[in-house]
C-alpha cells in the first residue's frame, strides 16, 4: 500500500506561498516520514528551491476566489483523489506545520476518510466557533486522510457537484460565506454521503493561530507569536498558522 502526503501550493500576486511550502515540506519529511507530492503550477514551481525527492504535479489552478480582497487559489482540493498517487493520502494545508509526528499515526486508521471538525484557538479566545454561520456542523479541510475506494470517490464526486452549485447549497444549508471554502464543501458533502447521520472525525482539534496573531519566530520545533503586545510560544505541537505574513519570518 503506497502512502504519502499531498500538498497544494500556488503563488499569488501578494503571497509567496512557495516559501511557506518549503518550511512545510521540511517538517513533513522530518516528522511524518512519508513520500511527498506537491500540486502546483509552473510559475510557482520555477521559484522553488530543491527540496529533495518530491513528486510534482503541474496544473493550472482555478482562479477567482478571494480572501480579504486578495487572490486565494485554494479551490482545487476537490481534485485530490485523482491527483494523489497514493493508496492512502494525507492532505494538509501548507500553512499547517508538523512539529510532531502526530499526523503520521493517522495512516494506521481503519477508517476510509477522516477530517477534523473543531479547531483549538491557541490565543485562547475561541474564535473558531462557526455554529452561528451554518445550520450544519463545519469541518476543517486543513487536514484530510483518505483511502482510495468507491466510498471515498463518492465523497469527492459529491464535493465536485456541490462546488458547481455552491450558491444553491450554501443557501440551502444557511451557510453565510462570501467566498468558496473547502471546509464548507466537505462539510456539505459528508452530510449528504452519510445520510445526515454523522461521519468519522479526527480525534483532536486542530491547534490554530488566528490571522491577527503576528508570528515573530518559527523554528523546526515550534512557533512564537505576538497578540496585544503579549508574546507566546509553543513547541512540540503542530500549528495551523492563518497569518500569511509568516512568509516574511
Amino acid at each position: 500500500m503506497k502512502q504519502g502526503v499531498l500538498l497544494f501550493c500556488f503563488d499569488t500576486e501578494h503571497t509567496r506561498y512557495h516559501k511557506i511550502l518549503e518550511r512545510c515540506v521540511r517538517l513533513v519529511k522530518k516528522n511524518i516520514s512519508k513520500n511527498v507530492t506537491v500540486v502546483t503550477n509552473f510559475d510557482t514551481f520555477r521559484k522553488m528551491i530543491p527540496m529533495g525527492f518530491i513528486e510534482y504535479k503541474l496544473i493550472e489552478p482555478e482562479l477567482g476566489n478571494k480572501l480579504n480582497g486578495r487572490a486565494w487559489n485554494n479551490v482545487d482540493r476537490h481534485m485530490a483523489y485523482e491527483l494523489s498517487p497514493y493508496d492512502t493520502t494525507l492532505v494538509i494545508d501548507i500553512d499547517y506545520f508538523c512539529f510532531t509526528n502526530n499526523l503520521a499515526h493517522l495512516f494506521d486508521t481503519k477508517h476510509d476518510f477522516l477530517v477534523p471538525d473543531t479547531a483549538h484557538d491557541l490565543s485562547g479566545r475561541n474564535t473558531f466557533d462557526l455554529r452561528k454561520w451554518s445550520m450544519i456542523p463545519m469541518v476543517w479541510a486543513t487536514v484530510l486522510l483518505f483511502k482510495k475506494n468507491d466510498k471515498v470517490r463518492k465523497i469527492f464526486d459529491t464535493v465536485k457537484y456541490i462546488k458547481k452549485n455552491y450558491s444553491y447549497f450554501t443557501k440551502m444549508y444557511r451557510i453565510y460565506a462570501s467566498n468558496l471554502r473547502n471546509d464548507y464543501l466537505f462539510a456539505m458533502a459528508l452530510q449528504q454521503i452519510n445520510g445526515f447521520s454523522g461521519y468519522e472525525k479526527l480525534p483532536f482539534a486542530l491547534p490554530t493561530l488566528p490571522p491577527d496573531c503576528e508570528v515573530i519566530e518559527i523554528t523546526d520545533e515550534g512557533v512564537a507569536w505576538k497578540y496585544n503586545d503579549q508574546i507566546s510560544y509553543v513547541e512540540n505541537q503542530d500549528v495551523h498558522v492563518l497569518n500569511k505574513e509568516i512568509v516574511n519570518v
